[in-house]
């Protein structure tokens, strides 16, 4: 029986997206110095944008967590374990238990873990005799109790965790440039675990967006939880865009783009002023604004993958490779 409770440990919503938890778990074991924006970036996560095309609540989270959040971690020089399944599979009670005992294993050596709590979450300590996980969810709440036998109960009957081992030294600069060809394959490229019949990717989502808006097929609550974690999204990269503007000059016209894509995106936020209501009546001004926004980043992926293209040359016909 064990008790261990990390301090100082706690996680704040932002970015509304992985690197919430993964900021907050990398900082406090000090293994990156990267600003949540920063961090956003080089690991690629800001730049993903995928719809479900009736704007689902779901989109910003619709992707293959067990492969895009290792990525994500190995951008950056992280190494990372994790494991998730269906709570509903009979053998789910065995795998629960494995996972708390990983999640256990990584708080004993100082580091949190990551995991899905109808949300991401990071587990900060435990306590063996009350059978009890503490954890942050960023809802401002602090350390919440999840007692072990609830592990993996979420609204949807899926399960996930991740725990981080080490770190590898990484050249900063080759971070950020593949960060720029992740980026340009993201907007160009259809999730592959995504049916492009539901959703879209990239460039095509706001196309999705605009059609969901002129044909009124959707819901304005779930939309607007859409549009606020992708603006959050926007804002991050802007300034991770910004910082490599400072560094590369050539990079200014995509630093200057993606300004325009974040302020578009504040004015979508603004244009409702938390009444999701107004989403119906605005909804030919938000077609305006996304279209503005998708010219926007179209060009600034432009210039990155004129600035990248050497590179981008290099890897032939599929830039995504690594």
């Amino acid at each position: 029986m064990g008790k261990k409770i990390l301090k100082n440990l706690g996680m704040t919503i932002e970015s509304r997206s992985y690197v919430d938890a993964m900021h907050a778990v990398l900082t406090h074991a000090g293994w990156t110095t990267y600003s949540k924006a920063v961090l956003s970036g080089v690991t690629v996560t800001g730049f993903r944008f995928a719809v479900h095309r009736r704007l689902t609540a779901e989109s910003p989270t619709a992707y293959n967590w067990m492969a895009e959040n290792f990525l994500a971690a190995d951008f950056v020089g992280v190494t990372a374990s994790s494991s998730a399944g269906f709570s509903f599979h009979p053998t789910f009670p065995l795998y629960r238990d494995a996972a708390i005992g990983q999640i256990k294993a990584s708080l004993d050596r100082g580091v949190g873990a990551v995991f899905w709590k109808d949300g991401f979450a990071i587990a900060a300590g435990y306590d063996d005799e009350d059978g009890i996980l503490y954890y942050d969810d960023g809802g401002g709440l602090g350390l919440q109790r999840l007692p072990y036998d609830e592990f993996g109960q979420n609204e949807s009957p899926y399960w996930y965790y991740q725990v981080f081992e080490g770190t590898v030294e990484l050249d900063p600069l080759e971070i950020y440039k593949e960060s720029l060809m992740q980026a340009a394959y993201k907007w160009e490229t259809p999730d592959r675990v995504l049916p492009e019949a539901d959703y879209a990717c990239g460039f095509a989502a706001y196309d999705a967006i605009k059609q969901a808006l002129s044909d009124g097929a959707y819901d304005p609550v779930q939309a607007a939880g859409v549009f606020e974690s992708y603006a959050a999204a926007k804002r991050d990269v802007s300034e991770y865009m910004e910082m490599l503007s400072r560094l590369w000059p050539q990079l200014e016209p995509a630093a200057d783009g993606y300004r325009s894509v974040a302020d578009a995106f504040q004015k979508v936020m603004g244009a409702m002023d938390g009444d999701h209501n107004k989403m119906k009546r605005k909804e030919q001004s938000l077609v305006l604004l996304f279209d503005e926004a998708q010219q926007a980043e179209h060009g600034a992926i432009g210039q990155i993958k004129t600035f990248m293209q050497e590179r981008i040359r290099n890897r032939f016909d599929h830039i995504g490779l690594r």
